[in-house]
């Protein structure tokens, strides 16, 4: 088997790799600090997505500074859901759970009546290339780029700032990080920024090879799951890739098998054995 014939296979396996990674970097982020399993994540993805095709095919904006804007709306909106709902259930994980499963289907369904149910496309051009006999498409180099970007981003910020230091001592220990005097309320909303604007470069990747539907961030909720579970406790973005790496492999491996339609299944199947993992790796 020669460049060729592989170069497809290893396309499929980089662009949804790191797609999986972009869409659940902001969730990972929450996890590990909020220390609860935000279910609307995927659905502030959407709307960052919706959000950029309504500047770029109604206001005509450049999709740069389309995308731009919508990574910090979609910030925001963040920052405003957790101040209105979140902050209140801290106490209660539970109520935290359910709430987020609420702000989900408010959020998806407000999507739906806003711009309906028809498939819609982002218009990004982005060439192709060629290595070495293998095409590289256009749309695995921006993944693989928005990637790398919210890699070297996210650990500058946790490395070299005062709020990202709070935010890994939150995720190692929220209660000490209190008793520390670090402002744990500050700390979140900047999570929630870096989480709402993350979700928003994932929903681009994802747009580059699916239609922009208003279920489409939903869709992925489980597997994000699985890889903030099994990327472990504390705020390690490379282990989170890796991760990605990890369920992208046994998802595809499974598709040989299993029709496209059972994707959400296989989804939960990957879920089940990330929190059988996790457990193991505890002992």
């Amino acid at each position: 088997m020669n460049l060729t014939q592989v170069g497809p296979i290893i396309n499929s396996f980089l662009l949804e790799t790191f797609t999986l990674f972009l869409l659940a970097a902001g969730f990972f982020l929450i996890h590990r600090t909020a220390k609860f399993l935000n279910i609307a994540h995927g659905d502030y993805a959407t709307l960052g997505a919706f959000l950029i095709w309504t500047l770029v095919s109604l206001a005509g904006l450049n999709i740069w500074v389309a995308m731009v804007i919508s990574i910090v709306v979609t910030g925001l909106v963040a920052i405003s859901i957790d101040r209105v709902s979140y902050k209140y259930l801290r106490s209660s994980p539970l109520a935290l759970l359910l709430c987020s499963m609420g702000i989900g289907l408010v959020v998806r369904y407000g999507i739906f009546m806003i711009w309906g149910a028809r498939f819609k496309k982002i218009a990004f051009a982005l060439p192709n290339f060629e290595v070495l006999g293998m095409a590289i498409s256009g749309s695995l180099i921006f993944t693989i780029a928005a990637g790398c970007l919210v890699l070297l981003i996210i650990y500058s910020l946790s490395k070299y700032t005062a709020l990202g230091i709070s935010a890994r001592a939150m995720a190692d220990n929220a209660t000490l990080a209190e008793s520390f005097g670090i402002d744990t309320e500050k700390t979140l909303k900047f999570v929630w920024f870096l989480s709402g604007c993350t979700a928003t470069l994932g929903a681009v990747a994802l747009t580059l090879y699916q239609p922009l539907t208003f279920e489409m961030g939903f869709e992925w909720i489980l597997l994000i799951i699985s890889v903030s579970i099994l990327a472990g406790e504390r705020i390690n973005l490379l282990l989170l890739l890796g991760a990605c790496g990890i369920i992208t492999a046994g998802m595809e491996l499974g598709l040989f098998f299993i029709p496209e339609s059972y994707r959400m299944g296989v989804g939960f199947v990957i879920l089940v054995i990330a929190i059988l993992v996790r457990r193991v790796l505890k002992k």
